[in-house]
């Protein structure tokens, strides 16, 4: 096969690698999830949202193994991993802002954007301001989500001061 009709994307054994990772991380989170306490009021605790999680992570693993499987039987075992290093630093820039920005106590809103906006960065969506807004939203929905419905707390800044 030329390098131009090769299929996109990496190969099946790489594809059953990351599924059995995220099915171990899964298992890793149902396992803390059950060691937590049960929530001490009425309604949902903080085990709960990780066992979500983990049930979210264990679905993703099992389609890798599934998209694995199927590269596998259609003989895609010759596709070349390639990888993005332009797009990997990106993603990489956002994880590692994010903390620093935590750090300064920017807080989790904005912390959370910056890290939205470079991953999507990093996927090839241009920056612009409908993406921003819909990183502001997300990160919004999700502090009010932990802070509000689960009780629990996260880093605090400017922005999260503004919301009482």
């Amino acid at each position: 096969m030329s390098e131009s009709s090769a299929p996109a994307g990496p190969r099946w054994q790489t594809q059953c690698g990351i599924g059995v990772a995220l099915l171990l991380v899964a298992v890793v989170l149902w396992f803390d999830a059950r060691q937590l306490p049960p929530s001490p009021a009425v309604g949902v605790g903080p085990s709960v949202a990780l066992q979500l999680v983990g049930g979210l992570v264990a679905a993703l693993g099992l389609a890798h193994l599934v998209a694995a499987w199927r590269a596998r039987r259609q003989g895609l075992a010759a596709a070349a991993d390639r990888g993005n290093r332009t797009s990997l630093a990106l993603v990489m820039a956002g994880l590692i802002g994010q903390i620093v920005l935590l750090e300064l106590g920017a807080g989790f809103i904005a912390s959370s954007l910056w890290l939205f906006a470079l991953t999507a960065r990093g996927f090839g969506e241009r920056v612009h301001v409908r993406l921003l807004a819909i990183g502001a939203v997300l990160a919004l929905a999700v502090y009010l989500f932990f802070t509000k419905a689960l009780a629990l707390t996260l880093p605090i800044g400017p922005l999260e001061r503004l919301l009482g």
